[in-house]
């Protein structure tokens, strides 16, 4: 797996340079910190990090941010866009089922699809609740199981036996619902439009996206969760 990564890491972000990318990244990124809930000063870990795409964010909006990744390729480039950003974020390589810090020291951890790719995930959901400060939050995002979308990743996986997919074990919000440790339990679904949508419409798509929410669909391309310590 860290190999898979290793060598996408290059080219990873290409994908939030296209429309496509940008109206995805713009709804779970607005499902997601509804959950999160992110205050400057508050020390946040980011687990799976990438390249950084949800450490920077919140690192500009003031949070103490520290990613881990299995990836060393991947933390490259995320060192470097912080370097050039100019922002203070700890990168470490680490294990997800083994993170290297003491027990409730983070206000917030966050994981966007990430947890897909792990071979327990009750292991890393309970040890990211480890870490958590009593009264935190862990917020983990995932690709929806019998959505559009994860038909699109079991497709190109199929078509492609190096895809990093094949690799990965996809969860209905209510499997995701049921493996979070901690209490006020919450969770949505999200990303209702398909992947084979004309994402230069933006208006319509995110007018479909509306649409599908106010229907209360789990079904959606991906699926978010908070739970408090």
């Amino acid at each position: 797996m860290k190999r898979l990564y290793d060598r996408t890491a290059d080219s990873y972000d290409l994908w939030y340079t296209t429309s496509k990318g940008r109206i995805v990244d713009r709804i779970e990124r607005e499902n997601l910190y509804a959950y999160l809930k992110p205050q400057k000063g508050l020390k946040l870990l980011d687990v799976g990090c990438g390249t950084g795409q949800y450490s920077l964010d919140l690192a500009r909006k003031g949070l103490d941010v520290v990613g881990v990744d299995i990836s060393q390729a991947m933390l490259g480039q995320a060192r470097e866009k912080a370097k050039t950003s100019g922002l203070k974020v700890q990168f470490i390589e680490a294990d997800a089922e083994q993170l290297p810090f003491e027990g409730e020291i983070f206000d917030l951890v966050l994981s966007v699809t990430a947890f897909e790719f792990v071979s327990n995930l009750l292991a890393v959901l309970h040890e990211s609740f480890r870490v958590l400060k009593s009264g935190g939050r862990l917020v983990v995002g995932m690709i929806g199981r019998n959505s559009s979308w994860w038909h699109y990743y079991v497709e190109k996986a199929r078509r492609d036996p190096a895809n990093v997919f094949n690799s990965a074990r996809f969860y209905t919000l209510n499997e995701l619902l049921s493996a979070m440790p901690g209490r006020q339990v919450q969770g949505k679904a999200a990303l209702f439009v398909p992947p084979d949508f004309d994402f230069e419409r933006e208006k319509e798509a995110l007018a479909l996206e509306a649409s599908a929410v106010r229907t209360g669909r789990t079904d959606g391309g991906f699926i978010c969760a908070m739970s408090v310590k």
